[in-house]
């Protein structure tokens, strides 16, 4: 009997039904906890009549493989096996794999919430699996996670899509030929990302840009945290990083320069001199907080300032991104956030810093479960999968879907 021959990294999945379906190989797992990655959004990946079927995956991995050792890349040409990382030479390239993946298999297995009657975990086989990209060299791995948009209720595919996906105008066109899978997390190194990005966006036809996550985002993931999983009572701290949407001042030299510029030229303008400032604090007091919260609602700053009754100048004052500004604070639906809350009225008292001003923005929130940035993040896993930590992950991902979902036009890389 000849050997058994064994099936191909580069697509672990197998074909079932028609040729535009795939079932998800439970057998490989990529990395996501413990992993930092970087945040993007994409457009709907065109995949045709066929499919991603396991002959289509195997075709396409080699057709990255072919881009990253040799192939020219807008008139550039891409060497990647020679990139210095902090760990010395990447090595040659070994492998480029492309499989299909299920969500439970990273998040776990939530169970329902009884008490918000959120089901994270109730996903259909499309809606619930995602496309996982490895680029294997000889010291390193390099990873990219393409993740359905999750929302907290098993909504439809119609309902996941980006408020910015452009919808086409002939209702005859086969939906089938397209998948959603807008949130792109990716680690690898800068130069990898343009490469990986470009590759998308020509095989699939599609658009890939940066996911910027403001302040309504990096609240909505702690205050969920907290309802979810609690909070600790020992391990590192609670930091949370704010900066201020403050304009460069330009101050005149008080030293006069003479014609050929050797006196006063290094005053001739001035940084602001606070850009970000961190709030620590321990977990022993972190319950003291959201009781705090709990029992004396919204913080409200008495002020006569434009922007509380202008829109548009409370728009200007947060800038482009249309998670800062703490407008959603003021909306019907607005979820409670007691934390935060209660944050925002110690910082008034001690510090005289009006934390719901909309030039204020959150930028960063590091504990001992997860660090969440701007355009990173990171969740943190000690030990196995717990149940709370399984419904703290989705609801993670499901925030980010959110994101996504409620954004304007995205910016182009």
């Amino acid at each position: 009997m000849a050997p058994r021959k064994s099936q191909p990294r580069g697509a672990q999945v197998t074909s079932n039904g028609p040729a535009n379906h795939t079932d998800v190989d439970y057998e490989s797992v990529p990395p996501f906890f413990n992993t930092t990655f970087s945040t993007h959004r994409v457009s709907p990946l065109y995949i045709g009549p066929q499919g991603l079927t396991t002959a289509r995956l195997e075709h396409l991995a080699h057709r990255l493989r072919d881009t990253l050792v040799g192939d020219v890349v807008r008139g550039i040409q891409v060497g990647l096996e020679a990139a210095d990382t902090p760990m010395g030479q990447v090595g040659p390239l070994r492998a480029v794999t492309i499989r299909w993946f299920h969500a439970q298999s990273i998040l776990g297995e939530a169970a329902v919430d009884q008490g918000s009657e959120e089901a994270w975990n109730k996903f259909s086989g499309e809606q619930g699996r995602g496309l996982w990209i490895e680029i294997c060299h000889e010291n390193a791995t390099y990873v990219a996670l393409l993740l359905p948009g999750f929302s907290s209720s098993a909504d439809d595919a119609a309902a996941q899509q980006p408020a910015w996906v452009v919808q086409p105008s002939n209702a005859d066109v086969d939906k089938s030929q397209f998948t959603h899978l807008p949130l792109l997390l990716l680690r690898m190194p800068q130069a990898l990302k343009a490469v990986i990005g470009e590759w998308l966006s020509t095989t699939f036809d599609c658009h890939v840009g940066k996911l910027t996550l403001g302040t309504k985002t990096l609240i909505n993931v702690w205050e969920g945290w907290i309802r979810t999983s609690g909070l600790p009572s020992k391990g590192p701290d609670f930091v949370l990083t704010i900066s201020f949407n403050a304009p460069t001042t330009e101050r005149q030299s008080a030293v006069p320069s003479d014609s050929d510029g050797e006196l006063g030229e290094d005053n001739d303008s001035v940084e602001p001199g606070l850009k970000s400032l961190e709030i620590t604090i321990s977990p022993s007091d972190l319950r003291r907080f959201l009781r705090a919260g709990q029992e004396g609602g919204a913080h409200e700053r008495t002020t006569s300032a434009a922007w509380t009754i202008d829109l548009r100048e409370r728009r200007r004052i947060a800038g482009e991104n249309m998670d800062d500004g703490w407008g959603w604070r003021t909306s019907e639906d607005a979820p409670k956030h007691p934390f935060t809350e209660a944050l925002a009225r110690y910082l008034d008292h001690h510090l005289a810093l009006d934390l719901f001003h909309p030039g204020v923005r959150v930028v960063q929130i590091s504990c001992g479960a997860f660090v969440l940035a701007q355009s990173r993040l990171k969740i943190v896993k000690l030990g196995d999968v717990t149940s709370d930590l399984a419904r703290a992950a989705w609801m993670f991902v499901a925030q980010l879907g959110a994101r996504i979902r409620g954004d304007a036009l995205p910016a182009v890389v």
